[in-house]
């Protein structure tokens, strides 16, 4: 094997490592900044009754999983900068668009696994056909999240319009299978940590996918 090879390996290795530790330590950071944000909403709900109403309480989850995701995913970024300081400068571009990035991907996420998984107790073949419309919508939402996230990171790290597409096309395809695998394989993972879980599961499969494209790049 050349150096070369060797060079690459250890790079992708590297990146690996890093990347599911940047989203088990994000996972936690993340989580106890979303449980923080809804300790909050549960008191402005409390101090105005009026506002509790089903609109404003799923707008306020919303609030708090970007506020987790944000978290999240600036621990990510952080991460995958000691791999991505070999070659780029732009560290804090980074790290922000990471997290901007990452709070689409994770609402449009939650916005999928309960369009999925509701309303529970039906079989997976009546739910899917029931709430096929709102999937695909969620699904396409998810899509347009990871074309964002592919987006903001290749003007971050100042990508040429062949390594962009490249990054661009790696980020739709690692979370089409993520929005496969949501729809067909973990119907019966719910709860709060729910998201954070199975992106952490997740993670190993991003990162192989994600370091092969970034050796390509800097080929």
């Amino acid at each position: 094997m050349s150096n070369q090879n060797y060079l690459s390996l250890g790079v992708w290795g590297r990146w690996m490592l890093l990347t599911v530790i940047g989203f088990i330590l994000g996972g936690f950071v993340g989580t106890g900044v979303g449980l923080l944000a809804i300790g909050i909403l549960n008191m402005l709900f409390t101090s105005f009754p009026l506002l509790l109403q089903n609109q404003n309480v799923m707008y306020g989850m919303y609030s708090c999983v970007i506020a987790a995701a944000v978290a999240a995913g600036v621990v990510i970024g952080i991460f995958q900068w000691f791999v991505l300081q070999r070659w780029f400068t732009q560290r804090l571009w980074w790290i922000l668009a990471s997290a901007f990035g990452w709070a689409g991907i994770a609402l449009t996420i939650f916005i999928l696994i309960f369009t999925t998984w509701w309303p529970v107790g039906t079989s997976l073949e009546t739910n899917l056909w029931n709430n096929r419309g709102a999937i695909a919508s969620s699904v396409t939402g998810l899509i347009i999240a990871a074309l964002v996230i592919g987006i903001l990171q290749s003007l971050a790290l100042r990508f040429t319009p062949p390594q962009a597409a490249l990054w661009i096309v790696m980020n739709i395809l690692v979370f089409l299978i993520v929005a496969i695998i949501i729809i067909f394989e973990v119907r019966n993972l719910t709860g709060i940590y729910s998201l954070p879980v199975f992106l952490v599961a997740y993670s190993p499969i991003y990162a192989a996918i994600s370091g092969v494209t970034l050796i390509r790049v800097q080929a």
